[in-house]
């Protein structure tokens, strides 16, 4: 009996590939249910979720949205850091680091190792991260970390 992994690595291949020549429309519907919505915080309404300048390739605009998402992820609030994410993902869909964003919500191994629907999350949003152009070569680098 022959191992579907073989195959399963082609297909992944070839469908990461494939991200890159799709319309913006096409790759959202990729996506499974980002969470969107209003910001809910447990604490005081003025909360400050601290100072964050995160170095991005983003329309001016939308930079402080990016780093209240990356202010939220920071301070373990995974389900509101998605929710900014996808917002921006909404307004800038070529933004290759909000789909970095996305996938680092919804990896959390303090609280708990990512369900699949997480991973699956996760998964589709690097792929789509890597179809995207432009960028400096921080946003653009593949390599590992270490």
């Amino acid at each position: 009996m022959r191992s579907a992994i073989p195959v399963f690595c082609v297909v992944v291949l070839l469908l990461a590939a494939s991200c890159g020549n799709m319309q913006d429309q096409e790759k959202l519907a990729i996506l499974p249910q980002l969470k969107r919505g209003n910001l809910v915080s447990c604490g005081r309404e003025s909360a400050s979720f601290g100072s964050t300048d995160f170095a991005v390739t983003i329309d001016g605009k939308l930079k402080p949205d990016f780093n209240t998402a990356v202010s939220l992820l920071h301070s373990f609030e995974y389900d509101e850091a998605e929710k900014m994410f996808a917002g921006i993902i909404d307004r800038a869909p070529d933004c290759a680091m909000a789909y970095w964003g996305v996938a680092m919500a919804n990896f959390h191994p303090l609280w708990s190792a990512p369900d699949s629907t997480e991973l699956e999350k996760g998964s589709a949003a690097v792929k789509l991260a890597l179809g995207q152009a432009g960028g400096t070569k921080r946003e653009t680098d593949t390599s590992p970390p270490f």
